[in-house]
């Protein structure tokens, strides 16, 4: 078995069963471990005059985290049609999430703020929450494994569920009023916070310009670290301000969806009819959850590739499928 496959999503396909390996790159992060604690006992041992048996309790701790992470590769999502249960199971044999299939809405791609993208499997009640894992990382939308993938697990996944979906279980809430919007004459303009992006984007400036005065918290000279400040608060704020007084509109009469800048930049205008789905974006900072951006795609008639509007972030998935229904109803009917 190659390094590339061991890293890569693998699946197990039986006839009532379907069982998935999402983190076989754990496998290359603990054989990289290894080879680095092994350096690090041997200079240790070496420089520091010491004997293995004494060097003992450090060897014992750094296996014990190479064993973690080795076994952390095991974790499987299995998919059970007898029983019509979904489990997952930390290391192989852990169970940490025991859901039936009726609960669950299926499996979805997932898109980062960097531009890959991992499979994940969503509750109804949660369809754009975090979801479980149940593959690796994609750069490519080509990728033969991510399309095997899709084509042999996913599918045979998709499958089971449908079978034990009871059939009007879940309906989504119908669309009477517009939380995200404000209507008018066929009009519907998405909703902002003027105010918060107004007060933001002058704080920022305010900072920014302060920096430039002999007060300057920051000092005077020219390190890199000062001069991306600078940039960031001197530009960053006033495209804040900025953001806040552009506009979308989605207009029934018209059939387009418009954005419009004060100063002119980055205006977008498509038709309803080159609408070509809406997709989610998950951001983390560090690593920790920062909100979910809803973006449209469309495709202008002799185009070769899509374009990208970006409409909304929100924290809550709740939030999340309510403006993507709202969105829906207004374009499509």
């Amino acid at each position: 078995m190659s390094i590339k496959s061991l890293s890569q999503t693998r699946w197990k396909l039986e006839t009532d069963r379907v069982t998935i390996y999402p983190n076989g790159y754990f496998y290359i992060l603990s054989a990289i471990l290894a080879v680095g604690f092994a350096a690090i006992v041997f200079v240790y041992i070496k420089y520091e005059n010491t004997s293995l048996s004494e060097s003992l309790p450090m060897i014992l701790l750094l296996m014990l985290v190479v064993v973690l992470f080795w076994g952390f590769a095991g974790t499987l999502v299995e998919f059970d049609n007898r029983s019509g249960v979904m489990r997952r199971k930390l290391m192989g044999f852990i169970p940490v999430a025991n859901i039936s299939f009726d609960k669950l809405q299926g499996i979805s791609p997932v898109t980062s703020l960097y531009g890959s993208y991992k499979y994940r499997l969503f509750k109804k009640t949660d369809k754009y929450g975090k979801g479980i894992l149940v593959s690796c990382a994609y750069t490519k939308s080509d990728d033969p494994n991510a399309i095997a993938f899709v084509d042999e697990a996913a599918t045979m996944v998709h499958t089971f569920l449908d079978q034990h979906d009871p059939g009007g279980a879940y309906v989504a809430e119908p669309i009477t009023t517009y939380r995200y919007f404000e209507e008018q004459d066929g009009k519907y303009t998405l909703k902002k916070n003027k105010i918060g992006s107004i007060i933001l984007g002058l704080i920022l400036l305010a900072i920014g310009i302060h920096e430039l005065t002999p007060s300057a918290w920051l000092g005077h000279d020219l390190s890199i670290g000062r001069i991306c400040f600078l940039l960031f608060t001197l530009f960053g704020g006033p495209v804040i301000v900025l953001a806040g007084f552009t506009t979308i509109v989605l207009d029934k009469t018209r059939q387009t969806v418009e954005r419009k800048s004060p100063v002119g930049l980055y205006n977008r205008n498509y038709a309803f009819s080159d609408f070509n789905g809406v997709q989610t974006v998950r951001k983390s900072m560090n690593f920790i959850y920062s909100g979910t951006e809803v973006h449209l795609y469309f495709q202008k008639p002799n185009a070769n590739k899509e374009e990208v509007m970006v409409l909304q972030s929100f924290f809550k998935s709740n939030n999340v499928e309510r403006f993507i229904q709202e969105v829906h109803s207004i374009i499509s009917q």
